[in-house]
């Protein structure tokens, strides 16, 4: 803006304020403002002196002399006069010009909306009074403090539209309302330009610079999802649901159906948002997803994302379109606390019940907490589905197809193992790996992996999951009463059981059950205590509930360690949670049909009624002199030390309370600690030995 003086104003051009193509439109309606709403009152007071903003829209409409301070004083009168003259001289035009640009984008989307002139000329003035200060200065004119009643009558005044046509396009059923373009904020008190709420800020700057298709104007909301790397076959553990999602939903398209709505739950990480994008490419349809942050990467509210969510729905439901609406909890959250006003509660309620209802566009709705998701809005989707968890032979393929064939066998079996890898984190250490040279490629993407993980609160990636048997396993090294071969083999040829092996750790109960696997030929599902328990409420039933479906979809055997975490006497339980978690386990074991192992060391704390749901309960102990003496000399020539002489025989013997777990943690100590010789080994033993002793007299079941 020009330089003032205190003796002379540099002369101003109308152009200095606003485009040339809107001088005229927008004199008219700033002279509109002053002359027929009383905005007269802020722009000059009664002595005829105007304030900075004034002087503004004095400069703007060509009176620069009136608004010098140390020029001769004019009366309101005088000037008011001179600016009727300038109104009546503009109110006889027919015709005013606007942005080209701007003119093409309103017609685009009121083609799509279905809006009238009189809406058109209303988005094209809230737009305005936005980007130009000059005109935003003039609406001031009109107060901070408008209510709905006093805004709609402005409006009708400024722009020439009838009263009762204002009031129907902000009207609850009206097409503003139902595509969210532009609201009128009822709730508040505020100035014109805030009254006027529009989509949002990026909207409307697309508005006057985008000369482009309307999906392109709404871009910052509403955006074209990219193609997924999976496809349908990577969801085949939850076939029959995404059939029949498909033809639900591809019926839906055809017959350009409203109402129709998906919603997809289940744990972060498991495939939710891609499998929206795979469905929309098998239909051959466009998808989009209402964002959840902005340009800047900052969340954007429910609020607002509902309004997107409408926008879409009115301008893009010509096209053979599905909408996805991701991280769908921050609408659909119940409203917690005693304090929350039941009528408000129930408002919102019947507010999204009529979204749910009317929508036009097809719409996949995901939550990773579907729990808090009211029942009666759960209801109102056409179809709730849960993804699991995909079988590890998935994961498996989908760790490789994003990891872009950079990792070997061995790598993908190990991070397979980790259900809480999911595809995003594969890519981004893809990403990084690929731009690493000299390095170990599968080192540095389990590193990756590990660091996320570990900031995410998850498990870090086992890198020695116990998973296989040591190489000289020998189930005959394992002291129990039945004939472990010939059980093993009974159960591959009816390959329904449920065993419980008990007995003091490192008796080898884990180990058999994998042997079993082995035999039978079916991969291994190992559980632990920790693996299962969760911190949340009803979360340790789910993991149970899971790791039995996935054991299921994958074939597998499952093994339970320290079972009686989740089985203990419901007697004895003094939480609710403690006997809901007994019960699931106890379901689930009645209706599974492969063959589960449990293990514990602590037989007596196990629920009564659990114990009538296993086929067969078998006591693993201490290993007997000839089996310890049989297991030393296998490990001896695996170190390969001098064969042991008999003379050693009787000092194997001695050592009460061996087990199977003790050779074990011997053998890994000689990474670090290497055995020399057959003495050594026997002092290692004993060692261990001397620790369990140290802890109690009474050892296991003893």
């Amino acid at each position: 803006m020009p330089k003032q003086t205190s003796s002379f104003i540099t002369n101003y051009k109308p152009t200095d304020f606003i485009d040339a193509e809107l001088v005229e439109k927008a004199s008219l309606w700033i002279l509109r403002i002053i002359m027929k709403t009383h905005g007269y009152r802020e722009f000059m007071d009664e002595k005829g002196s105007f304030d900075y903003n004034s002087k503004e829209i004095c400069y703007f409409l060509g009176l620069e002399k009136y608004a010098v301070m140390d020029e001769e004083q004019y009366t309101r009168t005088e000037v008011l006069g001179i600016l009727s003259k300038k109104l009546q001289s503009l109110e006889k035009r027919k015709k005013f010009n606007s942005l080209s640009v701007l003119s093409r984008n309103i017609k685009r989307i009121a083609n799509l909306a279905g809006l009238n002139s009189a809406e058109e000329r209303v988005l094209e003035f809230s737009v305005l009074i936005r980007r130009y200060e000059i005109l935003e200065k003039g609406v001031r004119l009109l107060g901070n403090e408008l209510n709905s009643l006093q805004t709609k009558r402005i409006l009708s005044t400024v722009l020439d539209i009838e009263k009762d046509e204002i009031d129907a396009m902000f009207a609850s059923t009206s097409k503003f309302s139902k595509s969210s373009l532009l609201l009128l904020d009822k709730r508040n008190n505020y100035s014109l330009d805030i009254k006027l709420d529009l989509l949002s800020d990026e909207f409307c700057e697309n508005l006057l610079s985008l000369d482009e298709d309307v999906e392109n104007l709404i871009q910052d909301v509403v955006k074209p999802c990219q193609k997924s790397d999976l496809d349908i076959q990577n969801y085949h553990h939850i076939k029959f649901d995404l059939d029949l999602m498909l033809s639900h939903l591809e019926h839906a398209l055809q017959s350009k159906q409203k109402g129709v709505n998906i919603l997809l739950y289940g744990l972060p990480g498991t495939g939710k948002t891609e499998l929206a994008k795979v469905v929309a490419q098998k239909l051959e349809a466009k998808i989009y997803e209402v964002s959840y942050t902005d340009n800047e990467q900052e969340p954007i509210d429910g609020k607002q994302r509902l309004k997107a969510y409408k926008s879409a729905q009115a301008l893009l439901s010509n096209e053979n379109t599905l909408l996805m609406y991701d991280e769908a909890e921050d609408i659909f959250e119940n409203s917690g606390g005693f304090f929350f006003a039941p009528p408000q509660r129930q408002k919102d309620k019947a507010w999204i019940n009529r979204i749910l209802e009317s929508n036009t566009i097809p719409t996949i709705w995901i939550t990773n907490n579907v729990e808090s998701v009211d029942g009666a809005i759960v209801r109102r989707f056409d179809m709730s589905i849960e993804i699991p968890i995909p079988p590890k032979k998935t994961r498996v393929e989908i760790i490789k197809k994003y990891s872009q064939n950079i990792l070997d066998e061995k790598t993908l079996q190990m991070l397979a193992a980790n259900e809480d890898i999911s595809p995003a984190l594969i890519s981004s250490a893809t990403k990084v790996v690929g731009n690493l040279q000299n390095s170990d490629q599968a080192e540095a993407f389990t590193h990756l992996l590990n660091n996320t993980l570990k900031a995410q609160g998850y498990s870090e990636i086992n890198k020695n999951s116990g998973v296989s048997l040591p190489s000289n396993y020998n189930p005959a090294f394992i002291n129990t009463t039945t004939d472990l071969n010939a059980l093993a083999s009974g159960i591959k040829e009816n390959k329904n059981a449920r065993l419980c092996l008990y007995g003091p750790a490192g008796t080898g109960k884990s180990a058999f059950g994998k042997y079993i696997a082995e035999v039978i030929e079916q991969p291994v599902l190992l559980k632990k205590g920790s693996d299962l328990i969760s911190k949340w409420v009803g979360g340790t039933e789910q993991n149970i509930a899971r790791a039995f479906q996935e054991a299921k979809d994958e074939n597998a055997v499952l093994i339970f360690d320290e079972v009686d975490t989740f089985l203990s006497d419901r007697e004895n339980a003094k939480a609710s949670w403690e006997v809901t978690q007994v019960n699931e386990m106890l379901v689930q074991m009645e209706n599974f049909e492969g063959v589960f192992i449990a293990t514990t060391n602590l037989m007596d704390n196990l629920d009564r009624a659990s114990l009538r749901r296993f086929d067969l309960k078998l006591e693993f102990s201490y290993l007997q002199p000839k089996q310890a003496w049989e297991i030393f000399c296998s490990y001896a020539k695996e170190l390969r030390l001098t064969k042991p002489q008999m003379s050693f025989k009787s000092q194997i013997g001695y050592l009460r309370y061996l087990t199977p777990g003790d050779f074990a943690a011997v053998i890994r100590q000689n990474r670090f600690r290497p055995i020399k010789d057959v003495e050594s080994f026997i002092e290692r033993l004993k060692e261990e030995v001397a620790v369990k002793n140290a802890v109690g007299k009474t050892m296991g079941f003893l």
